[in-house]
């Protein structure tokens, strides 16, 4: 029996950007998929980047995880964001 995933603003909010298109089964081992909350991390330049609750689908027999596209682009896009604002901070500071 699937499992409802836990709802909340942010998981809805990025459940949209998903197509209606659901993958059929894991590609990994044919296992059944379910959209579940995972949460992305990225380690770049010293920095870790989080991004929680967002939807992918998880398989159900050997816990491969899925993430659509259109989440992983969201996901870069957010860090190419935080870059640009703390070098745009960097260079407003005064050393003395």
């Amino acid at each position: 029996m699937p499992k409802n995933p836990p709802s909340d603003e942010n998981f809805d909010r990025f459940k949209e950007l998903l197509d209606s298109k659901t993958p059929e089964e894991c590609q990994a081992c044919g296992g059944s998929l379910e959209l579940e909350k995972v949460n992305l991390e990225d380690y770049q330049g010293g920095k870790l980047y989080l991004m929680e609750n967002v939807p992918a689908y998880v398989c159900q027999e050997c816990g491969e995880i899925w993430v659509p596209e259109p989440i992983m682009q969201e996901f870069e896009q957010m860090i190419e964001t935080a870059k640009r604002k703390k070098i745009k901070i960097m260079k407003g500071v005064k050393l003395k």
